[in-house]
């Protein structure tokens, strides 16, 4: 057993967090932790860690057990990347430093060059005997997996939020640790990255208990899930797709036996009624107690409690009139941006109800393309045409407004001019009373995301494209937009990052590598 807890509880204001949650781990165990945001799971992992108390329950580690930990928060040191991600070796890094000042040694006059040789070469073998040189392996192949090998000279602190967050993931894989906590590790990754992340757990021998929205990466690299709901922990056996049928399942069975149980509990209370009335009747005291058994068996009875289902929040996504057969149709087109060559000689075309995801690695140029199709940017060369009878409707990355200081109310009555419609509106986009009187400039990113798609889907639209909408949500809103979507007449171009969410979705791809851009059809049953 590497990690156990027992009866764990966490308050948060007087509201429970956790509930009496008991698990235990081991070395081998592969696990999604699941919930809603707000639901726990960083809180759970935080407890498990050390890093967090909680009010009650105990957390039991095994003494010799290394666990590291992938949490959000940014690197802030003044090292390079590769002297950062060395100092997880310490003797190595002292062996190679050594090394260093030897090597500028051997250049300075009047120095004892053989005792200077003899020396080097004894620390070449002692670094080499120590697993140095295949730790310096080790390091370049992980940098290149993350897609930040062209940093490992650059100052940390000089990094970007994403590039930070993918140095301290490297760190954590060059670990030894007997296992991993990994909260969100493939935020900040792009396609490519969060595959070789997948690979990497995969051929793992180490163990790890994930937090992820990506669905595909979880069906991919976990065997268990455990999901956080109403404070309370269920481990359900497989990935999440199987976890998805299994809690459906459950839910069936819960609902069933809570039927059954009311008609008994119904039947017990008819009983003990009749009971009574026959005591009332007769003034036989046998009655009596025949319906004070009753009610003890009934005061006995716990009752069984059926989740919640998530309130829907979003309505069906309004569609303009149809347009026409050709919606998109670009020739010969190519674009080049700060003086590197995106793509070129492009040649597509799309027809209405076409449900397209643009992919390809970061800096490709997905938002570059859609911004060619909007016509927000004039392409270097070709032409890019929209059809007939087109009402687009666009969701950038970070959505931004053009008046920030007004209130979400009031943004949401230039849209919806009647008040209560507006609220209402709000309300099934998870925006409530205490919320419409905000600022448009003090939301979040996942909050922008949502206020702008709600305004996407009360207008009339025929051609919607969306770049990257699932920034983030959580899984349940996630699943909520795919509903809305799958029922969407209109034509879709989607750029994400979630796998799964476009293999939910598109039927077609527009991929973006080596400067070209390829239309290829997605076969029937890749979703």
């Amino acid at each position: 057993m590497l990690l156990q807890a027992n009866k764990i509880t966490k308050q948060y204001d007087h509201e429970p967090i956790l509930t009496n949650i008991s698990l235990h781990l081991t070395a081998t165990d592969r696990i999604a932790l699941v919930g809603q945001n707000g639901s726990g799971k960083s809180t759970l992992m935080n407890i498990l860690l050390g890093s967090e108390t909680a009010d009650s329950g105990v957390v039991s580690r095994a003494k010799t057990a290394t666990i590291a930990h992938l949490d959000q928060q940014l690197l802030a040191v003044p090292e390079t990347v590769t002297a950062f991600l060395g100092a997880s070796q310490p003797a190595l890094s002292r062996l190679q430093a050594e090394l260093h000042y030897y090597e500028a040694q051997m250049s300075q006059p009047n120095v004892a060059l053989d005792k200077v040789l003899n020396r080097y070469a004894d620390l070449q073998q002692a670094f080499e005997d120590q697993g140095g040189y295949a730790f310096e392996d080790r390091i370049n192949t992980i940098l290149k997996g993350l897609g930040i090998w062209h940093l490992k000279s650059a100052a940390i602190q000089d990094l970007s939020g994403g590039e930070r967050m993918r140095v301290a993931l490297a760190q954590l894989l060059l670990s030894e640790a007997d296992f991993f906590l990994l909260d969100e590790p493939t935020n900040h990754l792009d396609t490519a990255g969060i595959e070789w992340l997948e690979q990497f757990l995969k051929k793992g021998k180490t163990g790890y208990l994930v937090i992820s929205h990506d669905r595909l990466f979880l069906d991919r690299v976990t065997e268990q899930t455990w999901e956080i709901e109403d404070g309370q922990l269920l481990a359900y056996p497989g990935n999440y797709t199987r976890y998805v049928q299994l809690k459906a399942q459950h839910l069936a069975q819960l609902q069933k036996n809570h039927e059954l149980q009311a008609k008994a509990i119904q039947k017990l209370k008819l009983q003990i009624r009749q009971y009574r009335q026959w005591g009332n009747e007769s003034q036989n005291e046998k009655f009596f107690r025949k319906a004070k058994e009753l009610e003890k068996r009934l005061a006995k009875i716990q009752v069984i409690q059926v989740p919640k289902s998530p309130k829907q929040r979003l309505q069906n996504v309004a569609v303009a009139g149809r347009s026409g057969n050709n919606v998109i149709t670009a020739q010969d087109l190519g674009m080049t941006f700060n003086q590197h060559l995106l793509f070129q000689h492009a040649d597509f075309r799309l027809h209405r109800g076409d449900r397209v995801a643009i992919t390809g690695a970061n800096g490709s140029g997905k938002s570059t393309l859609v911004k060619l199709i909007l016509g927000k940017l004039a392409p270097t060369s070709g032409t890019v045409t929209l059809g007939a009878s087109l009402h687009t409707g666009y969701l950038p990355q970070n959505p931004q407004f053009d008046q920030p200081q007004s209130r979400l109310l009031a943004f949401v009555q230039t849209f919806m001019p009647n008040e209560q419609a507006a609220r209402q509106a709000l309300a099934r986009f998870g925006f409530f009373a205490e919320d419409v009187a905000r600022r448009l400039q003090d939301l979040s990113g996942g909050e922008r995301i949502r206020l702008t798609l709600l305004r996407l889907f009360q207008t009339k639209r025929n051609l919607l494209i969306l770049d990257e909408p699932t920034n983030h949500l959580d899984i349940a809103a996630r699943e909520e937009i795919e509903r809305l979507l799958a029922d969407y007449s209109g034509t879709l171009l989607i750029i994400a990052h979630d796998r799964y969410f476009l293999r939910q979705l598109c039927d077609q791809e527009l991929h973006i590598a080596q400067q070209r851009i390829t239309q290829i059809p997605w076969p029937a049953g890749t979703n």
